[in-house]
Formats: structure tokens, C-alpha cells, sequence
């Protein structure tokens, strides 16, 4: 039976980078030891081979255009069509011979949890100590919670949406067994999702806090789990769940690196940037997100942006290449190419904070005071000379700890996951053609059916139970 598992996940796979499943019978690869169920979680559970998230950092308000410095090819002109939000941005892609592993976010995902649920429907049998089959499972767990997380926020209402009920909201289909199923299988509701999500993650965090040692950047262990589960709970706003993971993986999670005396090595290709792997407080790194915006590029940081940085923010010259170069703005945080995608120390602050808030604002009056240490404390290692805060309404320490995070965590594929938790605001984006011979304003509207992504054509095909998300109307623009 295993053997017949991993032959369909090799076909499900095939379009993957990995070779590790890749054109192999079912006779050349059947894993007996748990050693082996382990090499086939590095090889084809962990998002290494494609970037994690290539597409939301082009949709937030982090970005907007700026005039092109060279000839344009057709695949970059093919952005146009996700800068401005328009709902056939898929087929644009592929008439541009955009690779599918720049856009193709949804069949990648569940190629990932297809890895994951072999190993996790498997692994008992196998032979090994149950010490060892414990952190493969909890690995496996974390692993699909947070892809399922991750598909749930890109292609469904946020769970947190007022107008809406997420136990009636479409979801994203579960699929919890590694058998590949012909006639597909419809959506489950957000609520269903986000209930098999803290299942997971509960579950892999149980399983590993009778082994909490760190295994590295590249694997995620009892801190890394913990650190997916403040997150989850804070998308849930469940605030005192919020606190309790993100605190948990603050005591065994590095220290906040004071960053005015931190030394960028290169200041053109840094090697122990903010979301490199050597940056003392990175706790995992998960893949990779868009390239890095630069020279040919179609866009770049929105002023919208910038502007909130002061000249004691030290994020002003670790992030940047250089503040000077303002019709760029190219950010420092990976020097070039792909950036990495690194759940670090910061993020736990932040989160705490945010929980904190909202439970100060519902009444618990204590919690103030943990919001304020935790914005202090993150604030003292991010400014130059900085004077910590005493007090602030729960509406003042909401707008202080989400500029934070939104100066931290830009073009780290936070921010459209955070638009969507502040309600869906109306967005503009400015597209500047070719040697800056026109302009158009393209403009997302309050609560924008874009706010949730179009499944792909490929995936209702194959799927005839599959229900499409209401879909934008294509947007014409604003000539400037």
C-alpha cells in the first residue's frame, strides 16, 4: 500500500524542482525505517525548491510603480496584470511563459501536504525508536498546518471578517490521506480548515516537548511550532492562545539583535541580512518569497512606505540599500535574487503585543502593561536612542504596533495577510509603462472580491466539486 502511495504522489509531484520522488516505479523506493520517512520529509515536505509565496507582496500597499530603467521582457510586462489586481493574472502568466512555480501557489501547496500525509498516515509502522518517529510526525504536522494555514488566507475570507461567518465561509478542500482520489472533493468551510489547522500544529507542539532541542534553520522544531501557532491563534484572534505560543517561543527563541551596532557585511549582496539564515534571530526559514525588488523591476517600496521610517529608525540603513536612492528604494533585507522568508524573534513581539491589545481593549487592564513592555522592548533594539512609552489608549497602541509590523515585516508576505485582518481597505497601485510614457491608476476597493484569490482554471478542472471565489471585474484604470 505504501508503495502504491508514493507512486502517486511521484506523479502529483512531477512538475516539482525536487528529483527525490521525481520518475521512480513503485519497486525503487519503499520506505521500511523511520530514517527514510525522514529523508522523505526533507526532500519533498519542506517548500525549498520554489518560492513559498511569489505572488502577495505585489498586491499590498508596500509596493507601487516607479519607470522601468531598461527594456522590459514580456514575462515582467505579465506583473501588470497582478500589480493591478485583475482576476485573469494566471492565464496573462502563462501567455508569457511565466515558469509555474513563480504563480502557481495552489497545486504547489498541496503537493507539499501530499508529502506530508504519506508520512504522517505511515510513519508508525516504520521502523525506528518512537522518540525518532515522534519528531518526524510533529515535523510532518507543523509542516501541513502551515501550508493549510497559508492556502486558507490566500484563497478564502479571513477568519477573523466581521461580515461573514467562517462556519459557512468556503474554505480550501482538506485532504488528510496521501490516496489520490479521481472524482475530487468539495471545500471545506474556513472554520473546518482552521479546526484541522490547530489540531496539527496542537498536536506536533505535544509530540515534541519531550525533545525541544533546535535542529537548525532548515527543519522546524518544538520553537518554530509554537512560533506557527501564535500566529494561527492571533489570525483567529483567539488573544490569550496569541500570548501563550508566542511567549512559549519566546523562552527558547534567540535574542532580539540590537540593530543600530548590527554590521551588514556587503551592503550590495549581504550574506547575514534580516532574512538570512545567519541572522541571529531567525528560528526557521521556510522557503522563499518574490524576488527582490531592484534595478529591472516594474516596481518598487510605495512612498506610502518609506516615509514612515525617521532618521533613528536603524531599519532606514539595514533594510535599504540606501535611504539616498529614493527613486528605487531598494531594500537590503536579502541583497538580491530571492528573498528568503525567516520566522525570526521580532514577529513574537509583535504578535504578543497585538494580543495583548485587544485584551486590554476588552477590559483586562494588566495586559496594557504587557503590550507596552513587549513595544518598548522590540522599539529599544530597532531605534537609536530611544524613549520608552508609558502609557497609550488600547486605539493608540493598535496604530503604534501595526506600523511596527509593518516596518519590520515589509515584502516578507505579511502584509497582505495583515490588509485582510484590518478589514480589506481600498489599496491604489500606479503602473508606469515603458520609459514613463503613461501612467495608470489601478484601484482595490474596500472588502475587493480580490481580497481572496481566484483558484486556478487548472485546479477546477481537475476538481468538478471545486467552487471558484467570486471574481473582480477587470479593472480598466485611471490614465494619469
Amino acid at each position: 500500500m505504501i508503495k502504491y502511495f508514493l507512486a502517486g504522489c511521484s506523479v502529483l509531484m512531477c512538475t516539482a524542482c525536487n528529483n527525490f520522488l521525481k520518475e521512480v516505479s513503485a519497486d525503487e523506493f519503499e520506505p521500511k525505517t523511520t530514517e527514510t520517512f525522514r529523508e522523505l520529509l526533507n526532500g519533498e515536505g519542506y517548500c525549498f525548491s520554489i518560492a513559498l509565496d511569489p505572488l502577495t507582496n505585489f498586491l499590498s500597499d508596500d509596493i507601487d510603480g516607479h519607470v522601468p530603467s531598461m527594456t522590459l521582457s514580456s514575462a515582467q510586462t505579465a506583473y501588470r496584470d497582478l500589480f493591478s489586481w485583475q482576476s485573469g493574472f494566471y492565464r496573462t502568466f502563462e501567455d508569457a511563459d511565466v515558469p509555474e512555480k513563480d504563480f502557481m501557489l495552489y497545486q504547489y501547496f498541496y503537493q507539499y501536504i501530499m508529502a506530508a500525509n504519506i508520512i504522517i498516515e505511515n510513519l508508525e509502522d516504520s521502523l525506528g525508536t518512537q522518540e525518532e518517529k515522534d519528531i518526524v510526525m510533529a515535523e510532518a504536522l507543523s509542516l501541513r498546518a502551515f501550508y493549510y494555514f497559508y492556502l486558507v488566507n490566500l484563497f478564502a475570507l479571513p477568519y477573523n471578517d466581521p461580515q461573514t461567518d467562517p462556519h459557512t465561509n468556503p474554505g480550501v478542500v482538506l485532504t488528510l490521506k496521501s490516496e489520490i482520489l479521481d472524482e475530487g472533493k468539495p471545500r471545506n468551510t474556513v472554520a473546518q480548515a482552521y479546526e484541522r489547522i490547530v489540531e496539527d500544529i496542537e498536536t506536533a507542539i505535544s509530540l515534541f516537548s519531550n525533545d525541544k532541542k533546535d535542529r537548525g534553520w532548515h527543519r522546524i522544531s518544538y520553537t518554530g511550532a509554537c512560533h506557527i501557532a501564535s500566529w494561527i491563534f492571533l489570525y483567529m484572534e483567539n488573544w490569550e492562545k496569541a500570548v501563550h505560543y508566542a511567549s512559549l517561543t519566546l523562552e527558547r527563541a534567540p535574542e532580539l539583535v540590537y540593530l543600530p551596532d548590527y554590521v551588514i557585511d556587503n551592503i550590495y549582496s549581504p550574506t547575514n541580512g534580516p532574512l538570512s539564515r545567519t541572522f541571529p534571530e531567525t528560528i526557521f526559514n521556510c522557503g522563499t518569497g518574490a524576488a527582490t525588488l531592484n534595478f529591472i523591476t516594474v516596481v518598487s517600496l510605495s512612498s506610502d512606505l518609506t516615509a514612515l521610517f525617521d532618521e533613528n529608525d536603524s531599519r532606514l540603513d539595514k533594510y535599504f540599500m540606501s535611504p539616498s536612492w529614493a527613486v528605487y528604494q531598494q531594500e537590503l533585507k536579502t541583497g538580491g535574487g530571492s528573498g528568503n522568508i525567516c520566522w525570526r524573534t521580532s514577529e513574537l513581539y509583535l504578535n504578543r503585543a497585538e494580543a495583548y491589545i485587544h485584551l486590554y481593549q476588552q477590559g483586562n487592564g494588566a495586559a496594557m502593561q504587557g503590550a507596552l513592555e513587549d513595544l518598548n522592548h522590540f522599539c529599544a533594539h530597532r531605534y537609536i536612542d530611544y524613549t520608552p512609552r508609558n502609557s497609550g489608549s488600547a486605539d493608540e497602541l493598535k496604530a503604534w504596533c501595526r506600523e511596527e509590523r509593518r516596518k519590520e515585516f515589509f515584502l516578507e508576505c505579511h502584509r497582505w495577510f495583515d490588509l485582510r485582518r484590518y478589514g480589506m481597505p481600498s489599496l491604489e497601485h500606479t503602473w508606469i509603462d515603458q520609459n514613463a510614457a503613461s501612467s495608470t491608476r489601478f484601484t482595490l476597493l474596500e472588502r475587493d472580491p480580490f481580497y481572496v484569490l481566484p483558484i486556478p482554471d487548472q485546479a477546477l478542472q481537475n476538481n468538478p466539486y471545486l467552487e471558484q471565489n467570486p471574481l473582480a471585474s477587470a479593472r480598466e484604470g485611471i490614465a494619469l
